[in-house]
Protein backbone atom coordinates (compact mmCIF):
# COMPACT_ATOMS: atom_id res chain seq x y z
CA UNK A 1 0.00 0.00 0.00
CA UNK A 2 3.08 2.28 0.87
CA UNK A 3 4.32 1.64 -2.36
CA UNK A 4 1.28 2.88 -4.38
CA UNK A 5 1.25 6.00 -2.69
CA UNK A 6 4.36 6.90 -3.38
CA UNK A 7 3.78 6.09 -6.82
CA UNK A 8 0.83 8.02 -6.60
CA UNK A 9 2.86 11.18 -4.71
CA UNK A 10 5.42 10.83 -7.24
CA UNK A 11 2.84 10.95 -10.67
CA UNK A 12 1.12 14.31 -8.63
CA UNK A 13 4.28 16.03 -8.38
CA UNK A 14 5.20 15.09 -11.63
CA UNK A 15 2.35 16.66 -13.11
CA UNK A 16 2.39 19.90 -10.43
CA UNK A 17 5.97 20.51 -11.54
CA UNK A 18 5.69 19.82 -15.53
CA UNK A 19 2.63 22.66 -15.24
CA UNK A 20 4.76 24.97 -12.92
CA UNK A 21 7.75 25.00 -15.45
CA UNK A 22 5.71 26.54 -18.22
CA UNK A 23 4.33 29.40 -16.40
CA UNK A 24 6.45 32.19 -16.53
CA UNK A 25 8.22 33.60 -13.37
CA UNK A 26 7.89 37.44 -12.26
CA UNK A 27 11.39 39.34 -12.68
CA UNK A 28 12.10 42.44 -10.13
CA UNK A 29 12.00 45.77 -11.40
CA UNK A 30 15.62 46.49 -12.43
CA UNK A 31 14.88 49.80 -12.34
CA UNK A 32 14.72 49.89 -8.98
CA UNK A 33 17.49 51.53 -6.61
CA UNK A 34 17.52 49.76 -3.25
CA UNK A 35 19.64 47.34 -1.14
CA UNK A 36 18.23 44.09 -0.75
CA UNK A 37 17.24 43.15 2.91
CA UNK A 38 19.04 39.21 2.64
CA UNK A 39 17.14 37.15 5.56
CA UNK A 40 17.81 33.45 6.10
CA UNK A 41 15.18 31.54 7.55
CA UNK A 42 13.60 28.35 8.77
CA UNK A 43 10.38 28.01 8.45
CA UNK A 44 8.34 24.52 10.22
CA UNK A 45 6.08 22.99 7.11
CA UNK A 46 3.15 21.46 7.85
CA UNK A 47 1.38 19.16 5.54
CA UNK A 48 4.08 17.39 4.27
CA UNK A 49 2.69 13.97 3.66
CA UNK A 50 5.81 12.21 1.61
CA UNK A 51 9.38 12.83 0.60
CA UNK A 52 7.91 14.51 -2.59
CA UNK A 53 6.27 16.78 -1.30
CA UNK A 54 9.38 18.88 0.21
CA UNK A 55 9.89 19.03 -3.93
CA UNK A 56 6.87 20.48 -4.54
CA UNK A 57 7.07 23.30 -1.70
CA UNK A 58 10.50 24.15 -3.12
CA UNK A 59 9.08 24.34 -6.85
CA UNK A 60 6.76 26.53 -5.60
CA UNK A 61 8.79 28.92 -3.41
CA UNK A 62 11.61 29.10 -6.10
CA UNK A 63 9.63 30.62 -8.25
CA UNK A 64 8.07 33.77 -5.91
CA UNK A 65 9.45 37.03 -6.51
CA UNK A 66 12.16 37.92 -3.88
CA UNK A 67 12.84 34.24 -2.97
CA UNK A 68 17.29 33.48 -3.63
CA UNK A 69 16.81 29.78 -2.65
CA UNK A 70 15.04 27.48 -1.03
CA UNK A 71 15.84 23.80 1.25
CA UNK A 72 13.22 21.76 2.03
CA UNK A 73 13.77 18.39 4.59
CA UNK A 74 11.71 15.92 5.01
CA UNK A 75 13.50 14.72 7.69
CA UNK A 76 13.17 17.97 9.80
CA UNK A 77 10.08 19.36 7.99
CA UNK A 78 11.73 22.40 7.94
CA UNK A 79 12.35 25.03 4.86
CA UNK A 80 15.40 27.00 5.25
CA UNK A 81 14.64 30.06 3.01
CA UNK A 82 16.58 32.91 1.84
CA UNK A 83 14.88 36.29 0.56
CA UNK A 84 15.01 39.25 0.25
CA UNK A 85 12.53 40.94 3.01
CA UNK A 86 12.14 44.63 0.95
CA UNK A 87 10.75 42.28 -1.61
CA UNK A 88 8.44 40.02 0.40
CA UNK A 89 7.48 39.65 4.25
CA UNK A 90 7.94 36.45 6.11
CA UNK A 91 4.33 36.87 6.60
CA UNK A 92 3.63 36.54 2.81
CA UNK A 93 6.58 34.09 2.50
CA UNK A 94 3.82 31.93 4.82
CA UNK A 95 1.18 32.86 2.51
CA UNK A 96 2.69 31.38 -0.28
CA UNK A 97 3.86 28.03 1.29
CA UNK A 98 -0.14 27.87 2.10
CA UNK A 99 -1.01 28.72 -1.63
CA UNK A 100 0.85 25.76 -2.82
CA UNK A 101 -1.64 23.41 -4.41
CA UNK A 102 -1.22 19.81 -1.90
CA UNK A 103 -0.02 17.27 -3.81
CA UNK A 104 -2.63 14.85 -2.30
CA UNK A 105 -5.44 17.42 -3.74
CA UNK A 106 -8.57 17.84 -1.33
CA UNK A 107 -8.40 19.15 1.70
CA UNK A 108 -4.86 18.86 2.30
CA UNK A 109 -2.69 21.72 2.75
CA UNK A 110 0.95 22.88 3.41
CA UNK A 111 1.58 25.42 5.94
CA UNK A 112 4.40 27.34 6.85
CA UNK A 113 5.71 28.86 11.08
CA UNK A 114 8.41 30.73 10.89
CA UNK A 115 11.31 29.78 13.66
CA UNK A 116 12.84 32.47 16.19
CA UNK A 117 15.64 31.24 18.35
CA UNK A 118 15.35 33.05 21.41
CA UNK A 119 18.66 33.33 23.25
CA UNK A 120 19.39 33.44 27.31
CA UNK A 121 16.03 32.00 28.33
CA UNK A 122 16.48 28.62 30.16
CA UNK A 123 13.61 26.25 29.57
CA UNK A 124 12.23 26.20 33.18
CA UNK A 125 11.66 29.84 33.37
CA UNK A 126 7.88 29.66 32.48
CA UNK A 127 6.86 33.40 33.09
CA UNK A 128 9.72 34.63 30.45
CA UNK A 129 8.09 32.39 27.93
CA UNK A 130 4.60 33.65 28.49
CA UNK A 131 6.40 36.98 27.94
CA UNK A 132 7.74 35.68 24.46
CA UNK A 133 4.35 34.52 23.87
CA UNK A 134 2.85 37.26 24.45
CA UNK A 135 5.17 39.82 22.99
CA UNK A 136 4.59 38.00 19.05
CA UNK A 137 1.05 37.88 19.97
CA UNK A 138 0.90 41.62 19.71
CA UNK A 139 2.08 41.68 16.45
CA UNK A 140 0.06 42.93 14.12
CA UNK A 141 -0.57 39.17 11.39
CA UNK A 142 0.42 36.91 14.16
CA UNK A 143 -2.47 34.32 14.47
CA UNK A 144 -0.58 31.79 16.65
CA UNK A 145 2.72 31.40 18.83
CA UNK A 146 3.96 27.75 19.83
CA UNK A 147 6.87 27.88 22.42
CA UNK A 148 9.97 25.55 22.26
CA UNK A 149 11.24 25.33 25.42
CA UNK A 150 13.82 22.76 24.96
CA UNK A 151 15.24 24.45 21.52
CA UNK A 152 14.98 27.84 22.87
CA UNK A 153 12.66 28.93 20.43
CA UNK A 154 9.51 30.15 19.21
CA UNK A 155 6.90 28.97 16.05
CA UNK A 156 5.05 31.77 14.81
CA UNK A 157 1.73 31.07 12.46
CA UNK A 158 0.66 34.03 10.42
CA UNK A 159 -3.06 34.96 9.73
CA UNK A 160 -3.81 35.35 5.91
CA UNK A 161 -2.91 39.29 5.50
CA UNK A 162 -0.51 41.86 6.48
CA UNK A 163 3.21 42.41 6.14
CA UNK A 164 4.91 41.14 9.47
CA UNK A 165 8.72 40.97 8.65
CA UNK A 166 10.76 38.81 10.79
CA UNK A 167 12.39 42.10 11.77
CA UNK A 168 9.49 43.13 13.33
CA UNK A 169 8.92 40.03 15.11
CA UNK A 170 13.02 40.41 16.60
CA UNK A 171 12.24 44.14 17.65
CA UNK A 172 9.11 43.01 19.26
CA UNK A 173 10.90 40.67 21.40
CA UNK A 174 13.82 43.04 22.12
CA UNK A 175 11.29 45.54 23.47
CA UNK A 176 9.94 43.25 25.80
CA UNK A 177 13.96 42.58 26.85
CA UNK A 178 14.81 39.21 24.78
CA UNK A 179 17.66 38.88 22.28
CA UNK A 180 16.21 37.01 19.50
CA UNK A 181 16.75 35.87 15.84
CA UNK A 182 15.37 33.65 13.18
CA UNK A 183 16.79 30.17 13.10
Amino acid sequence: MQRILCLSCFVLWFSSTAARAEEPVAKPDKKEQRKEEVVKATFLITGLHCPPCTRTVANSLQGVQGVKSVTVDWNSKNARIEYDEQIISAQRLSTAIAATPHMMGGNMQYGGWLALKVSDVKAEDSAAWDRIKAALGKVPGVKRVAIYKSRSGAGVEFDSKGEATSRKLVTALADAGFKASNF
